[in-house]
C-alpha cells in the first residue's frame, strides 16, 4: 500500500516540481539580466561576463537571451588582459604572488594571459625572501596582452669588517695623516732652509766686502779686531749654508716620503749630515736599506 502511494506522489508531484523550477529560471534571468547592465556600465567586465553567461542560458525568455548574447560579445571584445613577466636576477619565475586592487588574482605565472578590468590598477607581486613590489598601471578597454615586467634582485648580503680589515682601515688612515702631517713639516723645513741659504749669502757678501776694504787700507798690517769681524761674518755664512742645505734636504726627504709608496718597496732610512770642513761645509746624504 505504501508502494502505491510513493508512486501516485511521484507521478502526480513531478510536473509541479518542474513548474516550480520554471518558476524560478525567470527570476534569475531577469536578476543576471538587470546586474549585467549594471556590471558593464561600471567597467567591471569580468562581474559582467559571470552574469551575462545565467541569463544567455536556454531556461531564459528569448528576449533576454538575445540581449545578454549581444552584450557578451561586445564585453569579450572590450575585455583587456595581461601578461606578467617576473624574474629574480635574469631568471624566469612560476611561484609569485598577485594581488589585484587587493584581492588575489593568481599565485602562479604559467606564461597565459589573465582578463583584467579597463582602468588604473594596482598589482602587488610578492615571492618568498623578497620585499613586495608594487605596480600601478592604466590598462585600457580592449587591451589585449598587456605586458608586465618586474625584476626581484637578490638581497645585497652585508658582510661584516674583520679585525684584520678594519686594522687595515685604521692604519690606511693613520697612514694619511702621518702623509699631511710630513707635508706640512717639509713645507716648515722648506721655509727654513730658504732662509738659511739667503743669511748664507748676505754673510758671505759683508765678509767679502770688508775683507776686501781692508787688503785696500791696511794689509798687511791690519789690526786683530777687524780680521776677526770677518771671520766671524764668514763663519756665519758657513752656519748658514750648513743649516740652509740641512733643512733643504730634510725638507725634501719628508715631502716625497709624504707621497707615498708602495707598500711592496722595501723599508729605507736616510740620513742627512753636514760636515764642516775648512774650505767650507759638506753635506753628505746616506741611505741604508
Amino acid at each position: 500500500m505504501r508502494f502505491y502511494a510513493l508512486l501516485v506522489v511521484a507521478v502526480v508531484g513531478s510536473p509541479w516540481l518542474g513548474m516550480a523550477r520554471a518558476a524560478d529560471n525567470p527570476q534569475a534571468c531577469a536578476r543576471a539580466y538587470e546586474k549585467a547592465q549594471e556590471e558593464k556600465s561600471a567597467a567591471r567586465l569580468r562581474s559582467a561576463i559571470g552574469y551575462l553567461k545565467t541569463c544567455i542560458a536556454p531556461a531564459c525568455p528569448a528576449f533576454i537571451r538575445e540581449d545578454c548574447v549581444r552584450w557578451m560579445d561586445q564585453t569579450e571584445m572590450a575585455l583587456p588582459s595581461v601578461v606578467f613577466s617576473v624574474r629574480e636576477d635574469g631568471k624566469d619565475q612560476t611561484d609569485v604572488k598577485i594581488l589585484y586592487d587587493n584581492h588575489p588574482l593568481t599565485g602562479k605565472l604559467d606564461g597565459k594571459a589573465l582578463p583584467v578590468d579597463p582602468g588604473l590598477h594596482e598589482f602587488i607581486f610578492s615571492m618568498p625572501g623578497h620585499a613586495p613590489i608594487a605596480r600601478q598601471v592604466l590598462v585600457r578597454e580592449g587591451e589585449r596582452n598587456r605586458a608586465i615586467n618586474v625584476e626581484f634582485n637578490r638581497p645585497v648580503e652585508i658582510i661584516p669588517l674583520t679585525e684584520r680589515s678594519s686594522g687595515s682601515a685604521e692604519s690606511a688612515l693613520q697612514a694619511e695623516s702621518d702623509r699631511r702631517s710630513g707635508r706640512l713639516v717639509s713645507y716648515a723645513f722648506g721655509g727654513v732652509g730658504v732662509l738659511g741659504i739667503a743669511g748664507f749669502t748676505a754673510f758671505a757678501i759683508l765678509g767679502n766686502n770688508q775683507q776686501r776694504d781692508l787688503e785696500r787700507t791696511c794689509s798687511p798690517y791690519c789690526q786683530s779686531g777687524p780680521i776677526d769681524s770677518v771671520k766671524t761674518k764668514y763663519l756665519l755664512a758657513d752656519v748658514s749654508l750648513g743649516v740652509g742645505l740641512v733643512s733643504l734636504g730634510v725638507a725634501t726627504y719628508l715631502w716625497v716620503r709624504s707621497r707615498g709608496k708602495d707598500a711592496a718597496e722595501p723599508e729605507t732610512a736616510t740620513s742627512i749630515n753636514f760636515v764642516p770642513r775648512s774650505a767650507g761645509g759638506v753635506l753628505q746624504l746616506s741611505t741604508s736599506y
